[in-house]
């Protein structure tokens, strides 16, 4: 069985016309999907959609999006909460603005471990935290824990996200251009890291980049988006190298070159 459906899904907002329209993929153990698209293309909207975290009454509005076998518009408010964070976590686009800034990671972090394990005892949930962040190639998880995010860089907040989207080894990960406003360095870091999750825990990855390189690099296929619409779509090898649209074409086009091949 897949882990994911996505079956020709539109999404909108009240009575405006769908702002996206038949998206559909497929996850299995493992696999990564990059969506790829400039800003407004709806990369966003569609995971947003897949965890219900639709902003403004977003709603989807045509199609299905089946965990497991299950119809996701059917489950309660109590399903949603046993999902979201062990079924299915989600790395948001800047991690570290989603840490309040008052209160330490370790505050934080225990009290989203007490959520999904209300009879985990504080000792065991503090060792869960610890051996997540260290397992996020994160230097001293302890200190991490004592820390405020003021004393983080932007790419250990970044991890520090990933750590907590990864406490309960979900089977599927929603990844939020996780390497956007960290310098390229450590977008390196982000990426290897997302790939050893996969060859560790088999989870399989939604991936949301404007960075079609990123994509590339990551992905087994591709989905390519510009205005709420799929432009390309199939596995990495052809679309990078059979590209459909104009604009996947175009996209390809822009990736600067140092002597290497260019996929046009």
């Amino acid at each position: 069985m897949d882990i994911l459906n996505v079956q020709n899904i539109s999404i909108q907002y009240g009575n405006d016309p769908p702002c996206v329209t038949g998206v559909s993929f497929d996850m299995t153990e493992g696999k990564i999907v990059g969506i790829v698209g400039e800003s407004g293309s709806g990369k966003t909207t569609v995971v947003r959609a897949i965890l219900g975290l639709l902003p403004g009454g977003g709603r989807i509005s045509e199609g299905r999006v089946l965990f497991n076998g299950e119809d996701m518009a059917t489950y309660s408010e109590s399903r949603w909460r046993d999902v979201r964070g062990s079924g299915i976590s989600m790395i948001f686009q800047d991690s570290g603005a989603m840490i309040n800034p008052i209160r330490t990671i370790g505050s934080q972090y225990y009290e989203y471990i007490k959520i999904h394990r209300p009879d985990m005892s504080k000792a065991d949930a503090y060792a869960l935290a610890v051996d997540t962040l260290t397992k996020m190639r994160l230097p001293d998880g302890d200190n991490i824990m004592k820390s405020y995010t003021y004393q983080l860089s932007g790419g250990m907040r970044q991890r520090v996200g990933i750590a907590l989207a990864m406490t309960f080894e979900p089977k599927l990960l929603l990844a939020d251009e996780p390497t956007s406003a960290i310098d390229v360095t450590i977008q390196a870091q982000i990426v290897r890291q997302m790939m050893e999750l996969r060859e560790r825990f088999s989870t399989s990855i939604v991936l949301v980049t404007h960075n079609i390189g990123v994509a590339a690099y990551m992905s087994d296929e591709m989905i390519v988006m510009q205005y709420g619409k799929v432009m390309d779509r199939g596995d990495r090898d052809t679309v990078l190298n059979h590209a459909k649209s104009e604009y996947t074409r175009q996209l390809l086009q822009a990736v600067p070159e140092i002597g290497g091949k260019r996929y046009v």
